[in-house]
């Protein structure tokens, strides 16, 4: 019975010791508890606000009461408005060309290259001139900047505005029929015709520089006082004959007379 008792006292002393390392832990969290309580009710943030919210500091034994009072504050706060810039539709101002004018010498002459022939009815020339010989800097600008315009409006392309458009080059064109859906254009600086459809025409603005102020440089004339043998009008043998009289890179010289009917 003594060995019997020596074990019981022995189990109480373990169970007085179990419960007092208990008991401090059970305390340890009530400490750490007031502890944050109390670093709660000296805590003083800061807050910046770019704009009309000024510093705004929270010094309180209530946080929840000064946290209510900050956001009552910052409702009465009006934050700047955006004013968004209103942008008119641009118009573009259809640009109108002139064409180039022969510039004689005292005698009524002037030289000149052949840029294209229809006939000897219908020819479109080159004046030698200065205004002519900026035909290769037009040619440059027109490659480089004319693909970033914007394409015209259907209701745009109305007879004797002018365009940019690509066939193999960019030419400047000017709008000579509109029918049917289709488009007669001509080129301003060479003569020739050209046909592309009315609601997929791929007409562009002219860029700025030489293409907006530059007059067109082919100059139409005819061979005077000449008339075809047969009344169906120039036949192919006639256009042979003359395109090979003129055409080529040679100068050529040309006599100013007065058309009449």
């Amino acid at each position: 019975t003594s060995r019997a008792v020596e074990k019981v006292m022995s189990w109480l002393e373990r169970g007085d010791s179990v419960g007092e390392d208990a008991g401090d832990s059970l305390d340890q969290p009530l400490e750490e508890l007031d502890l944050v309580q109390h670093q709660l009710v000296d805590f003083k943030p800061t807050v910046d606000v770019d704009g009309p919210l000024k510093s705004v500091k929270i010094a309180s034994s209530d946080p929840v009461k000064d946290i209510k009072s900050v956001l009552a504050e910052e409702e009465e706060c009006t934050l700047p408005t955006l004013a968004w810039q209103q942008v008119e539709k641009e118009e573009y101002i259809l640009p109108t060309l002139a064409w180039q004018q022969v510039e004689e010498d005292q005698h009524g002459e002037f030289q000149f290259m052949v840029s294209h022939i229809l006939s000897p009815e219908e020819m479109y020339l080159h004046p030698v001139s200065e205004m002519s010989g900026q035909l290769a800097q037009l040619e440059v600008e027109m490659g480089r900047i004319a693909g970033y315009e914007k394409l015209a409006r259907v209701e745009e392309v109305m007879v004797g505005s002018v365009w940019a458009v690509l066939q193999e080059m960019w030419y400047r064109v000017r709008v000579n029929a509109v029918s049917h859906g289709q488009v007669e254009l001509q080129s301003i600086d060479y003569g020739h015709y050209l046909h592309v459809d009315h609601h997929d025409h791929h007409l562009h603005r002219l860029p700025p520089g030489l293409a907006s102020t530059l007059p067109g440089l082919a100059v139409k004339c005819h061979l005077s006082r000449v008339r075809p043998v047969q009344d169906k009008g120039w036949g192919k043998l006639a256009l042979q004959m003359i395109t090979s009289c003129l055409e080529g890179v040679d100068q050529h010289t040309a006599l100013v007379v007065e058309r009449s009917d």
